[in-house]
């Protein structure tokens, strides 16, 4: 997900009195970045974020065959 495209939908979550809780993607997303930074929810209500497990698999195929 690009990160303006992110942002935007987190935003819009405030119009429609939604509230994202959990951010799922890779380790190095600039989505998460420009999340983190907007603080959508202000400090009360952080956003957590988790590892996509595919993307940690493929991370962890691609090291096994750089290794092989």
């Amino acid at each position: 997900m690009e990160a303006e495209e992110a942002i935007v939908m987190w935003k819009k979550s405030q119009d429609r009195k939604l509230r994202y809780t959990t951010y799922i993607g890779d380790g190095d997303s600039s989505a998460w970045k420009g999340i983190t930074n907007l603080k959508p929810y202000g400090k009360r209500h952080p956003v957590q974020k988790e590892e996509c497990k595919t993307h940690v698999k493929r991370m962890r195929t691609a090291l096994i065959k750089l290794r092989d």
